[in-house]
């Protein structure tokens, strides 16, 4: 339940009305819709408990409806007055909770007519809730970064723009720009478990660039996991080249002790992540394609005792099996 619960969209908490001076009408209006979405949704979770099965599924449907029902709602607000101090909040929202709404694509247009004209520091802010969009918001994003490169918060809109943006040219410009001005943002840890995944030459090159030249130990420490992780997903396919493989698997260990000793003592899931790809690892070294098979022994179907070394030099098929 709460792993459902978790998954579903929900209002940003720096959306919650504040109490305070007297707001201009379109921000009250703003805040009046922003409580009103937040009373409903909070209705909707507490039916969840008492619900089950078909009933249950209904609820969460009507959870997950009542943010796009809202969100043609914000972005009315921010389509009525435009200028208004309210628009950009308004539009903002629709951005990290309207996803799959009707306005949801129109409002990211505006967004990104919004990206040249707001403080920097306010754009970060706004960004951080935003985790859908299309690329040109992501290439306006960048642009704006590179504009006002000496502006310590330009870091961050890099970081956005190469953390939480896919199928745009602007990631890619986006995480090499952060590696040269920024080595030691805590983004890259974000960028360097995303290269993990990929494996092509291109991306263990720019991991082994992050590695090189941050001198934060939780980035380095990303990097060499990542490296580690990378070459050792890689020797099961170099079974019949063992000499790469040998040196693929001593490869991975050196980046992976790498990765231990930048995180030093500890018990943080990147630790445990290091350990359990060098016991993967030192399994690697006797259990692959082309080394020699370990011994077995049993009872045959008669009960009489074997060892798999009695069949050496003869085609052998190991079938593990079992019924309960």
């Amino acid at each position: 339940m709460l792993a459902l619960l978790l998954a579903l969209p929900a209002s940003r908490a720096d959306d919650t009305p504040k109490e305070g001076a007297k707001k201009p009408p379109g921000q009250e209006q703003y805040q009046a819709l922003l409580k009103d979405f937040n009373t409903k949704q909070r209705e909707i979770m507490a039916q969840i408990p008492k619900t089950q099965g078909e009933e249950q599924q209904r609820v969460f449907q009507k959870y997950n409806s009542l943010s796009r029902e809202y969100a043609e709602k914000f972005y009315k607000l921010a389509e009525d007055d435009p200028k208004g101090p309210a628009a950009a909040d308004a539009l903002f929202w629709v951005m990290q909770n309207g996803t799959g709404s009707p306005v949801f694509s129109k409002a990211a247009d505006k967004v990104t007519a919004l990206v040249g004209e707001l403080p920097l520091a306010d754009l970060s802010r706004r960004l951080n809730g935003v985790r859908r969009s299309g690329p040109a918001l992501a290439d306006a994003v960048l642009k704006r970064a590179e504009k006002d490169e000496n502006d310590p918060a330009s870091g961050d809109l890099l970081a956005w723009v190469a953390t939480n943006r896919g199928g745009s040219p602007a990631v890619e410009k986006a995480v090499d720009r952060l590696i040269e001005k920024y080595p030691d943002h805590a983004a890259l840890e974000q960028v360097c478990q995303a290269l993990g995944r990929g494996g092509s030459p291109e991306s263990v090159a720019t991991l082994k660039h992050i590695l090189d030249k941050s001198g934060k130990p939780a980035v380095k420490a990303a990097a060499a996991l990542a490296l580690g992780r990378n070459l050792v997903s890689q020797t099961d396919d170099l079974g019949d080249k063992p000499e790469e493989a040998d040196k693929a698997v001593a490869e991975a260990e050196r980046y992976l002790k790498t990765a231990a000793e930048q995180l030093g003592p500890g018990d943080t899931p990147q630790h445990k992540q290091v350990d359990q790809e060098l016991k993967t690892l030192k399994s690697l070294k006797s259990l692959r394609v082309g080394k020699e098979a370990p011994e077995i022994t049993g009872a045959d179907l008669d009960g009489k005792e074997f060892k798999l070394s009695d069949y050496r030099g003869k085609v052998v098929l190991l079938d593990f099996w079992g019924n309960w």
